[in-house]
């Protein structure tokens, strides 16, 4: 019998009823959650296995409405429109040969110590995990509360406007000195120190941290962050070498209104539970298993051991 593919359709109704139900109180503790998970996870995985077609004996290849129905799904999806009756018998064919093959390929064991075969069934397996972070939605009090322990998440960037002359290493055999030289000239003049030709430009409006990271480097931008306004400073180094800067604005970063970022929020909530849910499963399959690492091959490799080594 064909093992029906995977549906997401079937796994979306099971987790719309979980989610009905998780919008009582007792539903959002988060012992109930984990609970709902696993179940999910092995009622999805009963749905992709068993599927709507009846239990055939081994050997028999069975086609039912629910491997046609994935069939169109997935063509729609890829295509924008449903396949012809050319296209779906195509389609069958495929699949017919693709399901005699595994099953000749399984019965001569080639599927055992596949990584392709192994990296696969994880990545299925992930897929069904990932689905259980959808269970529940947070309530706006918990939504707030994740926002409120990481605001740095949704700060906007300090923004700065500012001037800058470049000393070329290429061009003066000791670049820094010389930019030191003429910022102690600056005490003398008001006239701004002249520099050597960068492809950069002279002057930059209100341009955020991020963007002057990108031209400078990292630490060119943080160095903005403490300069000075309207003062020449420096010498900062950029990746091009040393400049003389001279800030003329600068506005501090500020933490976004939870109104502001609330559809941000949601989205980090849920690869937030994403990770957790699926770090408390391999948690339990671990303790289900159990894992043994032999510290005698590991040490012949110099590999450093992960796991519970045996001892």
């Amino acid at each position: 019998m064909v093992s029906p593919m995977p549906s997401r359709v079937c796994c979306s109704d099971i987790g719309a009823q979980l989610v009905k139900t998780s919008a009582m109180p007792i539903f959002r503790e988060p012992l109930l959650h984990f609970a709902a998970a696993g179940a999910l996870i092995f009622v999805g995985y009963g749905a992709w296995t068993h599927g709507s077609a009846p239990i055939e004996p081994e050997g028999s290849v069975v086609i039912g409405p629910g491997e046609i129905r994935w069939l169109g799904e997935t063509f729609s999806g890829q295509w924008r429109r449903a396949p012809t009756a050319e296209e779906m018998q195509e389609l069958l064919s495929t699949l017919i040969d693709e399901e005699l093959l595994a099953r000749e390929a399984r019965s001569l064991g080639l599927d055992q110590n596949d990584t392709v075969v192994r990296r696969r069934l994880a990545q299925k397996m992930n897929f069904l995990v990932e689905d259980t972070a959808h269970l529940a939605e947070p309530g706006d009090e918990e939504l707030r509360q994740f926002y409120s322990r990481q605001t740095d998440r949704y700060r906007t960037e300090p923004r700065f406007s500012f001037r800058q002359v470049y000393f070329s290493p290429a061009r003066r055999p000791a670049a820094i000195a010389d930019a030191r030289a003429a910022l102690a000239g600056l005490s003398v003049t008001r006239d701004a120190p002249r520099g050597d030709p960068v492809a950069l430009e002279e002057t930059y409006e209100n341009l955020d941290q991020q963007a002057v990271s990108g031209l400078f480097g990292p630490s060119f931008a943080r160095s903005l962050g403490t300069a000075p306004v309207e003062v020449w400073t420096g010498p900062l180094q950029s990746g091009y070498g040393p400049h003389l800067v001279l800030v003329t604005a600068k506005t501090p970063g500020a933490v976004r209104a939870f109104e502001d970022v609330r559809t941000i929020v949601m989205e980090d909530w849920r690869r937030t539970k994403s990770v957790e849910v699926r770090a408390a499963f391999l948690a339990r399959l671990r303790e289900k298993y159990g894992v043994t690492v032999d510290r005698n091959a590991l040490s012949e490799v110099g590999t450093v051991a992960i796991g519970r080594a045996s001892p």
